[in-house]
């Protein structure tokens, strides 16, 4: 998620914001932390970054390091060469530089990302972008370190299976609950109907982490909707589950990460990857 806009250059001139300078009046950028190796950027090299958003009170909504392992971001010296200067500060930055942006919230959501702005942030509003300069990778080495995530991501999609084994031992849930690769452990029975494809689905839920940490939730107040078959609203392993239960009941759904959020984790970054969830779902109505 590291944006590319148009951005100031660094320079004296005026700024209304303390220790920022400006180019244009509205984008500003300064530098924190300076690095010590005197190393900058060459064709061919790939950046490894730390990036953040936060509002203007510091309040952070987006870091780099909630996406799960390696935690960064591989940026290549051939793209940032491309964009304007927000990108050319970076290249003439040195390894262990951080480099600071205020920019517009709207033109990084509409124009770079592609998506609304937030619901907690105004279009008019302006965002600090945070971005630190970890290290400086030639091709071989930006070789060897996709080796080394590669075999890392590997270890971490065995130690999903060995803590999702020890949950289902450890919480006494038999293989007859498991269907399809998701487990569904009945909390309550229902009498309803059951479901097909093409029904619209109401539903209240709470997702946890095995560890008991809850990370979303919809109230029975004001459910979640959606036609059951349209994959886009839900995960595939809720919807597996959701199609073995019927209306009125309650239900745990146990969903490991390739029917849930993957190798790369949910893209808010709340979910790390390779990461096994916990639905507890209340199916309230099957239209």
């Amino acid at each position: 998620m590291l944006i590319f806009i148009e951005c100031c250059n660094i320079s004296p001139n005026h700024s209304k914001y303390r220790s920022y300078t400006t180019e244009d009046g509205v984008n500003y950028s300064k530098y924190g932390d300076m690095g010590t190796s005197h190393k900058k950027p060459h064709a061919g090299d790939v950046l490894e970054l730390n990036v953040n958003y936060t509002k203007m009170n510091d309040s952070l909504f987006w870091d780099s390091r909630d996406i799960g392992y390696p935690y960064v971001l591989f940026v290549s010296y051939y793209d940032l060469a491309q964009g304007d200067s927000y990108e050319k500060i970076l290249l003439n930055s040195e390894e262990g530089d951080s480099v600071n942006f205020i920019v517009p919230a709207y033109p990084v959501f509409a124009n770079i990302l592609h998506t609304p702005v937030p619901f907690f942030l105004h279009k008019d509003d302006m965002i600090k972008v945070n971005v630190r300069i970890n290290s400086l990778l030639n091709s071989e080495q930006f070789t060897a370190r996709m080796k080394e995530v590669k075999a890392n991501k590997e270890d971490l999609d065995l130690q999903e299976q060995v803590d999702l084994q020890k949950y289902i031992k450890g919480n006494h849930i038999p293989l007859t609950m498991k269907e399809d690769n998701v487990y569904l452990v009945p909390m309550h029975k229902g009498s309803g109907s059951g479901i097909k494809r093409g029904d619209l689905l109401s539903l209240a839920y709470k997702g946890y982490f095995l560890s008991g940490r809850m990370f979303d939730s919809i109230s029975e107040r004001n459910p979640l909707q959606f036609r059951y078959g349209d994959t886009a609203q839900v995960v595939k392993g809720l919807e597996i589950g959701l199609k073995k239960m019927q209306e009125g009941e309650q239900a745990k759904i146990i969903i490991p990460s390739q029917l849930a959020f993957g190798e790369n984790g949910s893209s808010t970054g709340i979910v790390p990857p390779f990461t096994t969830v916990i639905y507890e779902v209340r199916l309230l109505k099957v239209n």
